[in-house]
């Protein structure tokens, strides 16, 4: 999956939920991924996990609900344009994550990075973000 999302080199990697979805999240300068948590497909016989991937520049703003907790807002694209509603406004989808303990990692190392969580994809957003909408992105948000 790194190979197919050029996310460039993580600078935070962490267990997240989004929704009722357990997964991992990875950001880095270029934008984050959100990886769904693979299950094994009766199908295939193989792994098959969604990956969601989001550029900055696709990314209306971070809101901070609490400690470990983010609603970050998204504008909506379908096949790399941008939908937007009848003001010619961008239309906007929220993203609420939530940062998960990893297993055996230190209660308190695990309250210090939920303290952290917002500050670090704050500064990731507004030091990548760009000025303007491109017309069309690589981002997969749906």
């Amino acid at each position: 999956m790194m190979r197919t999302d050029s996310i460039g080199d993580p600078i935070i990697t962490s267990k997240c939920r989004r929704r009722d979805d357990q997964g991992f999240l990875i950001a880095s300068n270029k934008g984050f991924a959100w990886r769904i948590k693979s299950q094994m497909s009766p199908y295939a016989g193989l792994y098959a996990g969604k990956s969601r991937w989001v550029r900055w520049h696709d990314v209306h703003g971070i809101t901070r609900k609490s400690d470990g907790v983010l609603l970050i807002t998204v504008k909506k694209r379908k096949k790399g344009k941008l939908i937007v509603d009848k003001k010619g406004n961008p239309k906007l989808l929220d993203w609420k994550m939530v940062l998960k303990k990893n297993k055996r990692e230190d209660k308190a190392h695990f309250l210090q990075r939920k303290a952290a969580f917002y500050d670090i994809m704050v500064d990731l957003f507004n030091r990548n973000k760009g000025e303007i909408d491109p017309p069309t992105s690589d981002s997969r948000i749906l």
